[in-house]
């Protein structure tokens, strides 16, 4: 339908620059005009989520603003300062609104095409339903070993670590809680709510994934794991566990098969970024595993999709900021994001990876992200707070970027992160945490993300080529 609709002056883009009356509208998420009534419309802006709209105060007249899209820009005259900023507010909404109204058609024909879609795919009850504690703890305890504690073995746990990706009884949560947040993050199961992305990282580890890293050395050394109410025992053993890393194997690392064990076959960082969406396969970096880095094991591991992995390179003391001076000091969270995973680059993040960390292009997990399209990811960064106005070293933003990719989604999430941010500032200390439009929208793309990751990945082919 209509957003807003008027009459506004149009500044030709003739030698001339006259200035004519047309009347406006934003509908079907385009700037339209008309010189009259019953003539067709000129479309001025074919989505509107590809543009932004700025006032004009230096030009001849009052009450000008700007639409600028990627391919040409508009220069429009209100009657009023009121009226300017009626426009400018209904431009801005407007892009809101595309994307909704997007979303909404997206999920009636996933429901026409296929009307025995699962849970995960039923229409926004059961979307709101998964992150809520009761379907969060049943996934979770599903996982091999979570449905006992994994530090002590009492059953039903409603606990977990989610750096560490376990489950843990209210006991042995207070004490991982005591441990401080470097090592454990402790969330309840039944009382928080659990974004997609969080939830899925949980369903990826688990505690027998876990203790075979962290407990590797438990009965070569004779430790008895605590039992259930053995409180000084439990602080004790975790300690232990986590902080110390007692029972990890030094010297078990993981690498290749022997056979495969060779000299690094390492392909170019370019090469890699170039084909990120195909998986790895005889590009990875083949060393003895006695002699592997754990960073390079982390590094490795990120850009493999394999959590197990990761954990184990972070457990033998890997800097999850860990840089490769082969490879344009890309960090493990960079690989990440070359190879495709949102789960793996929120396991990062759990885990104290640096946002903004940048290679030697100048370009951080966001430049990354937004190049080769990858919105779930683009969604994730900006809400753990990306800085979307640091530039690579050919002065590119990631808004200009997704701007010449033509990538509305990308646009859309990286104008709304300013506009929020913006109003924010301008509210000052005690103003809202944030437009409730924003939060509504992000939200969004964080279940498609997670739960429909093939809707988002539209610009992939398209962006292989900046």
């Amino acid at each position: 339908g209509i957003v807003m609709e008027g009459y506004l002056f149009k500044r030709a883009s003739n030698a001339f620059k006259t200035w004519n009356r047309r009347w406006f509208s934003i509908q079907n998420n385009q700037l339209v005009y008309q010189k009259k009534f019953k003539d067709n419309p000129t479309v001025v802006v074919e989505d509107l989520r590809l543009c932004t709209v700025k006032h004009c105060e230096d030009i001849e007249r009052r009450f000008c603003f700007e639409v600028v899209s990627p391919t040409k820009s508009c220069m429009l005259q209100a009657d009023s300062e009121k009226l300017r900023q009626a426009w400018i507010k209904a431009v801005q909404t407007s892009i809101a609104t595309a994307y909704r109204e997007k979303g909404d058609e997206s999920e009636k024909l996933d429901k026409k095409s296929s009307p025995s879609t699962g849970s995960l795919d039923s229409g926004n009850e059961s979307k709101e339903k998964l992150l809520k504690g009761e379907s969060a703890l049943q996934r979770v305890q599903c996982i091999p070993g979570n449905a006992s504690c994994c530090d002590c073995g009492l059953a039903d746990p409603r606990w977990a670590s989610i750096n560490l990706g376990i489950t843990l009884c209210i006991e042995c949560s207070g004490i991982h809680r005591s441990l401080g947040v470097h090592f454990s993050k402790v969330r309840s199961l039944t009382l928080d709510t659990w974004e997609p992305e969080l939830l899925k990282l949980m369903c990826e580890l688990g505690n027998d994934v876990i203790n075979r890293v962290y407990e590797a050395k438990v009965e070569k050394m004779g430790i008895k794991k605590p039992q259930p109410g053995q409180r000084q025992e439990k602080e004790a053993y975790i300690r232990a566990k986590y902080v110390e890393r007692k029972f990890v194997d030094k010297y078990s690392i993981s690498s290749s098969p022997p056979e495969q064990e060779t000299k690094i076959v390492s392909k170019s960082y370019e090469e890699k970024r170039k084909r990120s969406s195909a998986p790895l396969q005889d590009s990875s970096v083949f060393l003895d595993s006695k002699h592997l880095n754990p960073g390079l094991q982390l590094y490795r591991a990120s850009y493999e999709k394999n959590l197990p992995k990761m954990a184990e390179a972070l457990a033998h003391g890997a800097d999850v900021n860990w840089a490769n001076s082969e490879e344009n000091k890309a960090t493990p969270l960079i690989q990440a994001v070359l190879g495709g995973s949102l789960v793996t680059c929120e396991f990062l993040l759990q885990n104290g990876a640096n946002v903004n960390q940048r290679d030697v292009q100048g370009r951080g997990p966001l430049h990354h992200a937004t190049v080769l399209g990858h919105t779930g990811q683009v969604c994730l960064f900006l809400k753990r707070g990306a800085n979307q106005h640091a530039t690579d070293e050919e002065g590119k933003d990631p808004l200009s970027i997704a701007v010449e990719a033509a990538n509305a989604d990308i646009v859309t999430l990286l104008r709304l992160a300013r506009m929020n941010e913006e109003m924010r500032e301008s509210e000052g200390l005690y103003g809202q945490p944030g437009d409730e439009t924003y939060q509504d929208i992000f939200r969004d793309f964080s279940q498609m993300a997670s739960n429909n990751p093939e809707k988002l990945n539209r610009f992939q082919q398209d962006s292989q080529k900046f």
